[in-house]
C-alpha cells in the first residue's frame, strides 16, 4: 500500500478508497463476517482521515487502529 501524504489530511475520497481497499483485503484474507467488515472499514476510514503526515502512518494512530481491529476480531466473532 502506497500513500502520498501532504501537510493536510487526506481527502474523504482518498481516505475512503484506501479504507475500502484495505478492508476488502482483510475481509478476503480473514474471512470476516459482515458486521466485522463494517467495523473494520469504519476503523480504517477513521485512521486514514486522521493521517496528515508520513510520520502518522506508523504512529500512535497506527497502534490505536491495530488495537481497535484486534478488539473487533476478538469480540465480534459473529
Amino acid at each position: 500500500m502506497v500513500i502520498t501524504v501532504t501537510a493536510k489530511a487526506l481527502s474523504y475520497d482518498v481516505a475512503r478508497s484506501e479504507a475500502l481497499f484495505l478492508s476488502d483485503k482483510m475481509a478476503y484474507e480473514l474471512n470476516l463476517s459482515p458486521s466485522q467488515y463494517e467495523a473494520i472499514y469504519e476503523i480504517n476510514l477513521d485512521y486514514f482521515m486522521l493521517v496528515t503526515t508520513k510520520y502518522d502512518l506508523y504512529s500512535d494512530l497506527w497502534k490505536h487502529r491495530n488495537f481497535e481491529i484486534q478488539r473487533v476480531l476478538t469480540f465480534l466473532n459473529i
